[in-house]
């Protein structure tokens, strides 16, 4: 806690004026994969859905980051955290494929103009020891109020209500509720003005390390995308466990990754980022190979909240990694770069684990994920046990 200490007082105000938004993206994650399913959705379709946000953010990203770079952050924040509200309402109101498609897309919009921006925004308002307490605090933040969100389906046997239409009114309530977001961020954060007036679209200072950042960790999408965005799916087809079940589960994972994640500064003092990031992801690809093999949902979940904690906790030395290696009139460029490589294949996973899962192979999604992880640690140590120490101040 006393490294949060260190970080800007209007970061601060800003990185917990997220939890709103995160409270609603916690819901919908764990709500929609079980939600249209009931409603009489196919898993395909399912999958479609989760793969169309994803490529939308991928193809925006970039062009997002871009106006960033050149122009400042704060306008991309606001309007990206307004438009993401969209993909919150519209289940509330329908299941119906073709409106949750092109709800879908808008929220995909909003993620791309927010999340192209959000880490160079940290970055640009830090430094030093206060810049990886900020990435901490931004993950602990959005992670404890996205367990709160995932945790909100327990609590509808309670109602008077049917589930589905339990669903679609705590959508309503939470798209409302995530709009605080935009008005925080449109009250607190700082208009940064960009120090240089970077040309062109390739972020040339920094190419070399986000190529070698970006090769790594698209392995890591590649594999994640074949079955944890579904997972409420699997333990809904493996053991008949609803979201009343895995709901509190993903918010128990959640609030643990966040818990967790407040040691992160702490590992990048003691053993440094490289080895902190690769450590923590080893440990958590054992847990996730382990879950195939479990016989109830009560072995399988406290296995997934192990490896989601351990997996989880390197985002924030992985992100402090990469900007403290990026030029500063790169940062959004090159975050987004990293972005895209690793929600193309993750999106286009998806579908294929959704696939899998829809024929009836519970199995195989976990040993692939399980083979590409491994592929792609090797590869980020062999890439970077050397380099830490050049990363800049």
């Amino acid at each position: 806690m006393q490294s949060f200490g260190r970080i800007p007082v209007n970061t601060s105000r800003v990185v917990l004026g997220v939890s709103p938004l995160a409270l609603g993206l916690g819901f919908y994650s764990v709500a929609i994969p079980v939600f249209l399913p009931l409603g009489g959705m196919s898993v395909t379709n399912l999958g479609a859905i989760l793969t169309t946000a994803g490529l939308t953010t991928v193809l925006l990203s970039i062009p997002f980051a871009i106006l960033s770079d050149r122009y400042g952050r704060k306008l991309l924040m606001v309007l990206g955290s307004i438009l993401s509200v969209v993909v919150l309402i519209v289940p509330g109101f329908t299941s119906e494929f073709l409106p949750l498609e092109l709800s879908a897309i808008v929220g995909g919009v909003g993620e791309a103009m927010y999340m192209s921006t959000w880490n160079a925004y940290l970055a640009d308002t830090t430094t030093g020891e206060a810049r990886a307490a900020a990435f901490s605090l931004s993950f602990v933040t959005f992670t404890l109020a996205s367990g709160v969100g995932s945790f909100l389906p327990a609590i509808f046997p309670l109602l008077p209500l049917r589930l589905l239409d339990a669903h679609r009114l705590f959508f309503v309530l939470l798209a409302i509720l995530a709009l605080a977001t935009a008005v925080s961020v449109l009250r607190l954060a700082r208009d940064v003005p960009p120090k240089t007036s970077r040309k062109g679209i390739l972020p040339h200072k920094s190419l070399g390390i986000i190529a070698k950042f970006s090769t790594a960790n698209m392995m890591i999408g590649l594999g994640a995308g074949l079955i944890i965005p579904l997972i409420p799916t699997w333990f809904y087809l493996r053991f008949n466990a609803t979201d009343v079940f895995s709901g509190p589960l993903i918010a128990v994972s959640n609030i643990a990754m966040g818990l967790a994640a407040v040691v992160s500064p702490i590992i990048a003092r003691r053993i440094g980022l490289v080895k902190g990031i690769v450590a923590t992801q080893i440990f958590s690809t054992i847990f996730l190979f382990a879950m195939p093999f479990t016989s109830a949902a009560l072995i399988a979940g406290p296995i997934y909240v192990v490896r989601a904690m351990l997996m989880n906790m390197s985002s924030p030395l992985s992100d402090t990694f990469l900007m403290n290696m990026i030029a500063e009139d790169e940062r959004a460029t090159a975050s987004s770069f990293n972005v895209v490589i690793w929600r193309l294949p993750n999106s286009a996973s998806t579908v294929i684990g959704g696939s899998l899962l829809n024929s009836g192979d519970l199995s195989l999604p976990f040993y692939l994920c399980t083979v590409l992880y491994v592929a792609s640690i090797t590869l980020f140590y062999a890439l970077f046990r050397n380099a830490e120490k050049k990363s800049a101040a």
